[in-house]
């Protein structure tokens, strides 16, 4: 396992270019550039008390840069655990251990650089980290049992592992054991407390920005105890440089620095009190008391060193309405007397579980503390504690509170309690063994589960019928969680997964299976009893039966379902799917692909029965059209029988094509007037050359018509008429309509004729949709009518005094026009349906 050294943000490295002024209270040239210390009000502090050289304070990271001017007076001679043979001078590739020291104990007040919290310090570097910034566990405990062994006071770790660790614990125990404040880093990953910040005597630190937010990647959790700066804190690198530095790993030696300047003040305190100090005196942020983001809120170094040490900080907490935080895995301190006989508390549990408490209680009495739980759906329960009592209580997820109250008769006394929580066995359980493995039943199948002890594996067993797909995930809820999944069938081989990281835990496992049962097995990578639980989605796929099949040649050529639908696999690149389909009279065919399994390689060929030796038409994108949600083929076809083969690159045996032929009946070459109102007129003048549709088998009947599209219309039906229309050859007049418009001359015709007319600024605007009125007035012209004002108007939205009346009258009164009911619409986009039944009226066509 490897320990990585938490994140630096690495924003600048300066060597003597800073222009900073020095302000008050130090002399440093980079002061100005180190607001975290207001921040957290080092500087009034330091009207009290600047240094602590009585003590030695262990830096157990990727050492130190012993040349820096900044740092050399205040290091004593190190140790390198990674390499015992060499000193421990950082060579770490970001100067990871050197941005530590300078935060902690950079010299201050001496006209150069930074200051650290301390200005003058014992700072012992003890290398656990290589110069990638990475290690094992055994190494780290290693350096812990050095620093106590080299009668460090203090020791900082700004490095942290996901993973819990009996060496780690061991030596952390020890630490306390030895009168040694331990104080580390909370991690960067945005997920749980790390290790050995996660443990209950060590000080937890995150990180918060310059506004006191807590930085995104910050570590949280019921472990974390306190927060201080961490985003761009300016400090010492190697090689005499300065820069920034960001993360958790900027935030800790913070707070060691700041419990330096109080053992400066109360040399006699223990790491218990020196903790609580912590706590006690920092700004509240975020929730009101203890919380999961910030803990006890942000480091506060003036009230630390000034404020009187208090044996119960939570006070007042008398009632249910004042119960104070009281995190799972940590520690809490507090008295009870004749005038204060009770302590409220909330916990919060993450999970169905086990709290236990393991007290320690200053009365010689054998039960001096009674302490009442609550918990949802739960009758309170009340147990009795003495000093070195264990108490286990279970606990149901979501927030337990706790009355702690004196027993009557006596005396006061202070009791401090060290909690901590193990999650039940998941409903799975017993299921540690190929034997016990739990049947797993469903296609699509979800299960939570945990590691409830330390050794845990949970067996499942899936029953596979038919050949087919078996998708398994597994992911977990905390990065704590290392897991490890092997899946195997019986009595054959293991396949192991256990390619997640950090970053991405998950691990995803897809194999082909075969009719059988199979065995999962999921353990955590290093055994560990982890409070947390995983999620494992299976999800099998049985190989998708093609009913069509056999249908590899146009002989076994399958009729399409319902006339419409194409369906079916093509599990190897080699297979081919024929389908027919017969026409009885002219028609548009389109096929589209509403779902087709693979993003590219399918293809379509059409065939007629007399054309077999070569395509109609193909395509190699059937897959992307369908992804498209475009036509796949769309094209005229006579009477007669038809062949469809399709393939596919790249098979599939797990979800079937859908492709849907439309076949729609061809009225005079359109597909889609064959139920129109205007379809007898379409047909009629489209059989006379009087209009046209488009390349795609429509008419249109219900678009807007433009002038040029009108002109050409009128022209063709006057010449379909008989009328002598002699073409206009000459150039045009108007800018917007040159000769290579492909109306050009049938416009400039009808301008001739003074049916159609321009605007004022030179231009004709050939494809400007016309209205119906002008459509009217147009027709008029074509036919020279006697035009006049009438006396009423047929419609009623069109008053005799509008420019069109005349002209809509006069094709009204002859049957070639009607309106609306009531009303004509004037302003309303003439249609093509429209022009062609007015036209056929008004020429006879």
């Amino acid at each position: 396992m490897t320990v990585l050294a938490v994140a630096i943000g690495l924003t600048a490295v300066l060597g003597g270019r800073q222009t900073a002024e020095a302000a008050a209270p130090t002399s440093d040239r980079y002061i100005n550039n180190q607001s975290h210390l207001k921040l957290i009000k080092a500087d009034q502090a330091w009207k009290t008390v600047t240094s602590n050289a009585a003590i030695t304070i262990a830096v157990l990271d990727t050492g130190v840069d012993y040349n820096h001017p900044d740092l050399k007076g205040n290091l004593l001679p190190g140790v390198n655990v990674v390499e015992p043979s060499r000193s421990a001078q950082d060579d770490s590739m970001n100067g990871h251990g050197t941005a530590v020291a300078g935060v902690l104990a950079g010299r201050g007040n001496n006209n150069i650089g930074v200051s650290g919290l301390l200005w003058h310090a014992r700072i012992l570097p003890i290398k656990v980290l290589d110069k990638y910034g990475e290690t094992d566990v055994e190494i780290l405990a290693k350096g812990i049992q050095t620093a106590i062994d080299r009668g460090a006071k203090i020791i900082l770790m700004s490095v942290s592992s996901l993973s819990y660790s009996k060496s780690l614990t061991a030596a952390v125990q020890r630490a306390e054991a030895s009168g040694v404040l331990v104080v580390a880093a909370s991690g960067n990953e945005a997920n749980r407390v790390a290790y050995p910040a996660a443990y209950p005597t060590v000080v937890a630190v995150g990180a918060v920005k310059d506004n006191r937010q807590p930085l995104y990647d910050s570590n949280t959790g019921p472990e974390l105890n306190i927060v201080a700066p961490g985003f761009n804190i300016y400090t010492t690198k190697p090689g005499g440089k300065y820069g920034t530095f960001t993360g958790t790993s900027a935030a800790a030696p913070q707070v060691a620095g700041a419990a330096a300047l109080l053992l400066a003040r109360n040399p006699k305190m223990s790491p218990l009190d020196v903790r609580q100090m912590l706590y006690q005196t920092a700004t509240d942020l975020g929730e009101r008391g203890w919380d999961r983001q910030t803990g006890y809120g942000l480091l506060n170094v003036a009230e630390l060193i000034s404020e009187r040490q208090s044996l119960d900080f939570h006070e007042p907490n008398n009632t249910r309405g004042q119960a104070k935080g009281f995190p799972i895995e940590s520690q809490l301190r507090a008295q009870l007397s004749e005038r204060d006989p009770i302590d409220w508390y909330f916990m919060d549990v993450p999970y169905d579980g086990k709290v236990t408490l393991l007290a320690t209680v200053t009365s010689s009495v054998s039960a001096p503390l009674a302490a009442t739980f609550y918990s949802d759906n739960r009758e309170p329960a009340t147990y009795y504690i003495g000093n070195g009592d264990t108490l286990t209580v279970p606990a149901k997820a979501g927030r337990m509170y706790i009355k702690m109250e004196r027993s009557g008769g006596v005396n006061s006394f202070t009791y401090l309690l060290m909690s901590r929580f193990v999650i039940n066995p998941d409903r799975y359980e017993r299921n540690n063994s190929i034997d016990t493995a739990r049947p797993l039943v469903g296609n699509q199948i979800t299960v939570i589960g945990n590691f409830h002890e330390e050794g845990d594996e949970d067996w499942f067993s899936y029953y596979v019928r038919e050949y087919g797909r078996l998708n398994v995930t597994v992911t977990a809820d905390t990065k704590r969680i290392d897991l490890v999944m092997k899946i195997g069938k019986q009595g054959q081989g293991w396949e192991e997964y256990d390619r997640g990281d950090r970053n991405d835990p998950t691990e995803r496992a897809q194999k082909e299976v075969s009719p059988g049962k199979y065995y999962i097995r999921l353990t955590e990578y290093w055994r560990n009893q982890v409070n947390g639980e995983y999620k494992l989605d299976l999800s099998y796929t049985p190989i998708r039966k093609d009913t069509n099949e056999p249908n590899d040649t146009y002989r076994q050529a399958s009729p399409l379902a319902g006339g419409t639908l194409m369906t079916g696999t093509l599990p190897t690149h080699t297979d081919q799917d024929w389908f027919q389909f017969t026409l009885d009279s002219e028609s548009y065919v389109t096929i589209r692909a509403p779902f087709v399994p693979v993003s590219s390689g399918m293809r379509l060929e059409l065939y007629g029965a007399d054309t077999l030796n070569y395509a109609l038409v193909s395509t190699n994108d059937v897959a992307q059209l369908s992804d498209q949600g475009k036509e796949v083929l769309g094209m005229k076809l006579k009477p007669g029988k038809y062949y469809i083969r399709l393939n596919s690159f790249v098979p599939f045996k797990y979800d079937s094509y859908r492709l849907t032929l439309t076949k729609q009946t061809l009225i005079e070459g359109y597909r889609d007037i064959s139920t129109h109102w205007a379809r007898n007129e379409i047909a009629r003048l489209s059989r006379k050359g009087v209009v046209k549709g488009f390349d795609d088998a429509t008419f249109r009947p219900d678009q807007s018509v433009t002038r040029a599209q009108f002109a050409t219309m009128l022209v063709q039906s006057m010449r379909a008429k008989g009328v002598n229309v002699v073409p206009y050859a000459g150039k045009s007049p108007f800018r917007d309509l040159s000769t290579n418009h492909w109306a050009h001359a049938n416009m400039m015709t009808a301008h001739k004729l003074g049916i159609i007319q321009g605007y004022p600024n030179n231009s004709i605007k050939p494809d400007q949709s016309i209205t119906r009125a002008e459509m009217a007035l147009m027709v008029a012209r074509a036919h020279d009518l006697l035009l006049y004002k009438r006396s009423k108007s047929s419609f009623a939205d069109l008053p005799t005094s509008h420019w069109a009346s005349p002209a809509v009258e006069a094709l009204a009164s002859r049957n070639w026009i009607s309106g609306y009911g009531q009303t004509f619409k004037p302003q309303g986009r003439a249609t093509r349906a429209e022009v062609v039944v007015l036209l056929a009226k008004a020429y006879q066509l």
